[in-house]
């Protein structure tokens, strides 16, 4: 064979086995990105039990919430310290969990326009969200229904009802993500609110869709129900009434505190035993609530009367608790008017709480909010939401720096 055939086929060889050497190397490229991405999978899937986890810890601490009062003294404010803690699953998997007491927040299913007004909101964005929540074709002045929202380029309806989700507000119209979740919103002047260390902090952080409280006294035992007029004159001199001011409240229907308050002859005293012993509708749970004691103080001002001072004052009072709503009476600048007016907004109790959740495994994180409420005396699910966030939610207000160190099958 002649020394140029040797050579040909020599570099015929090595050609060959530089191809095998590319699709080798090709497969083994392939391999680790399979590998890679099984072990993604597998992290991920390691995050979201972990998530899991935490939802569960909370719902077990959760089981001996009383509703009918409902403290930062209770097991389930310390739980995780603020989300603070880190929760050790073993094998590299671990979760954070803060449980919020959804009565300490503003609810925007329920929020009055008066209360709306107090957010850092422009007119058109409370208007709007009115409108969004409420039936009905017609539009706020500055407001907006189906006819805005069906000529949009990807049009959708106005929900009508109640707001399923945070989320949701972004659908409303000059709501937008930099509002909600952001610190700043360029259509209104008004100052963003503030943590308890005056932070500034996303209007989210503030807002739920879902609170409630047991329409029942401190103890638990039903409200004397005055919507309907006639209510049994004996009930209410039972309170301390004299028996005047007891058949004049007797004589007539109630809508409010406010309106019960301006009866003839109603004195503090009355007032305040009746503040815990009435209500003015005869469902079991009321809407939307704000509890004296979880609430921020941000929260307490949106309450319309409510002033800084008093609010301030009601926060100051948090690490003892109020045990129900005629205790309000002794707060330093209250008067008999502003308690009036603020009244029919408050309570000392709840039964829904939400429950922020991140999991994390090699890197890989998720965050869930959950709605837990108390339903038949246990606490359920009501709603799990999985959060477009690459991290902890900012919103949340966690530190990035985990605290402790706890063994998620027992001990610190």
């Amino acid at each position: 064979m002649s020394r140029r055939r040797t050579g040909y086929i020599f570099v015929q060889a090595l050609a060959a086995v530089a191809v095998l050497v590319a699709l080798l190397a090709m497969l083994a490229a392939d391999q680790r990105a399979a590998s890679q991405e099984v072990q993604d999978r597998l992290r991920l899937r390691r995050a979201e039990a972990a998530a899991d986890a935490a939802v569960a810890r909370a719902l077990a601490t959760l089981q001996n919430a009383d509703p009918s009062r409902v403290t930062l003294n209770d097991d389930w404010a310390a739980l995780g310290e603020g989300g603070g803690d880190a929760f050790d699953l073993g094998d590299g998997a671990a979760f954070r969990v803060q449980v919020v007491d959804a009565g300490s927040q503003v609810n925007v299913n329920t929020a009055p326009a008066p209360q709306l007004q107090r957010l850092p909101l422009s007119p058109a964005q409370a208007d709007c969200l009115l409108d969004w929540r409420e039936p009905g074709a017609g539009p706020r002045a500055d407001g907006a229904k189906d006819g805005y929202y069906n000529a949009l380029p990807q049009p959708y309806n106005a929900r009508l009802g109640p707001l399923a989700t945070l989320d949701e507000l972004l659908l409303v119209r000059g709501w937008t993500a930099q509002m909600l979740y952001g610190t700043t919103n360029p259509d209104t002047s008004a100052p963003p609110l503030t943590d308890a260390l005056g932070n500034a902090q996303p209007l989210a952080a503030f807002l739920t869709v879902d609170s409630g409280a047991p329409n029942t006294r401190p103890d638990g035992t039903p409200r004397l129900n005055l919507s309907q007029g006639g209510a049994d004159a004996g009930a209410l001199t039972q309170l301390g009434l004299s028996p005047v001011l007891a058949g004049q409240i007797g004589s007539r229907p109630f809508k409010s505190f406010q309106e019960l308050f301006s009866t003839p002859g109603m004195t503090p005293d009355a007032a305040g035993r009746l503040l815990d012993a009435v209500t003015f509708t005869g469902d079991q749970r009321v809407l939307g609530k704000i509890n004296v004691n979880t609430a921020d103080q941000s929260v307490l001002e949106t309450i319309p009367d409510m002033t800084a001072d008093i609010a301030a004052a009601i926060v100051a009072q948090q690490a003892a608790g109020f045990d129900g709503l005629a205790q309000l009476a002794a707060v330093p600048g209250m008067t008999p008017q502003v308690l009036a007016q603020v009244a029919d907004a408050v309570t000392v109790g709840g039964d829904t709480w939400i429950v922020r959740a991140y999991g994390r495994s090699g890197g890989v994180g998720v965050a869930v909010e959950a709605t837990v409420g108390l339903r038949g005396g246990r606490p359920q699910v009501v709603t799990w939401e999985r959060l477009r966030t690459a991290g902890v939610p900012a919103w949340w207000g966690w530190d990035d720096a985990e605290g402790a160190t706890v063994d998620a099958r027992g001990g610190r």
